[in-house]
């Protein structure tokens, strides 16, 4: 059982969005949201989170380095890496836990024989190439490719597959655009999967890889999320970092609700589709949240797929008026530019 109370980590949680200068640091993106008047109904009304979904994803392979990078150029405050365990249970940054669809493998003669039908029971169908068939020195012979339709490949098989240390080392390298330190926000991808087919814990895996760099510690700019409601019980024992329970759809949340001891997270990740009716009305997942003292970053704004037909900064603004306390885009300059209008009231 974590050593502090869910309150004080939920007061962590917030911390995060709050602007630094209240631990002796600069304000959050120089907005007067990080002093507690953003204009709508956050937690603590705190300025939102923006976090660049894989890196700025929508202009470089996701999950690279240099796409992190961008991300932080960008604006955003939090880099994600989705977590995966190569052959040699190294933690490697991967959405999926196959690789054709992210890398150039299909094109390596040397990998042909690799591609088998799928050991990933979330993907029983599927003949591919898995992450946990490759070592790590393997993966690294790869190169990422942009794996949207209508993006820009300009970037295609530059760049190698970065392990969780790496991500970490960049992201303590550097600091936001207003001189912060980078949240990281790792997502746990199929922890069960990992499990079944003989990984190490995931949960103690990243955990060790976060102490190893000193970012375990109550007040760390560091998200746990997953999707696995049962990863989420566990690691939220393990850690007084503040998890995040991912869910895709009201029955994803209401079976995570039903579970013993819910909430046992201090952030929830839904979908943003989960957040308004058909009239553009709220669904009140925001507000129930709220009333447990439980954060909101919903998922996922893209500016080449817009919502309804809108503009995307429209869509954007829409999500953030509900009070949401951080939200994922894949073009976290985009988030960036409309985070600062609503700031500042330009319409």
């Amino acid at each position: 059982m974590s050593m502090f109370p869910r309150m004080m980590r939920t007061r962590i949680l917030g911390l995060l969005a709050l602007p630094l200068a209240l631990m002796g640091c600069d304000t959050l993106s120089g907005m007067t949201g990080g002093t507690g008047d953003w204009p709508y109904a956050s937690l603590g009304h705190k300025t939102p989170l923006l976090i660049g979904h894989r890196g700025a994803s929508g202009a470089l392979p996701e999950h690279t380095l240099p796409a992190y990078q961008r991300a932080l150029n960008d604006g955003a405050d939090c880099i994600e890496p989705d977590l995966v365990f190569s052959k040699d249970g190294v933690l490697v940054a991967r959405h999926d836990t196959f690789l054709s669809t992210t890398t150039n493998v299909a094109s390596k003669p040397e990998f042909a024989s690799r591609k088998r039908k799928s050991p990933d029971p979330e993907f029983s169908a599927r003949e591919d190439w898995w992450v946990a068939d490759f070592t790590l020195a393997e993966l690294k012979t790869l190169r990422a490719v942009q794996p949207m339709k209508g993006r820009a490949t300009t970037f295609d098989n530059q760049y190698q597959i970065p392990t969780f240390e790496e991500v970490l080392e960049l992201a303590q390298s550097r600091v936001t655009v207003t001189s912060e330190p980078v949240c990281v926000y790792p997502e746990a991808k199929s922890p069960a999967y990992h499990a079944l087919i003989g990984h190490a814990d995931m949960a103690e895996q990243i955990l060790a890889t976060l102490k190893k760099h000193g970012m375990d510690g109550a007040g760390a700019r560091v998200f746990i999320q997953s999707f696995e409601p049962d990863f989420v019980k566990k690691i939220d024992a393990m850690t007084d970092l503040p998890v995040v329970m991912l869910v895709s759809d009201k029955a994803a949340l209401d079976a995570a609700l039903a579970m013993p001891g819910a909430p046992f997270w201090q952030g929830l990740g839904p979908s943003i589709g989960m957040l308004r009716d058909a009239s553009g009305k709220s669904t009140g997942v925001v507000e129930a949240a709220h009333a447990k003292g439980v954060a909101v970053h919903p998922w996922t704004f893209r500016d080449d797929q817009p919502i309804g037909g809108k503009p995307i900064a429209t869509s954007i603004k829409e999500i953030l008026a509900l009070g949401v306390d951080g939200f994922f885009t894949d073009f976290p300059f985009t988030g960036y530019a409309v985070r600062n209008d609503v700031a500042h009231g330009v319409e």
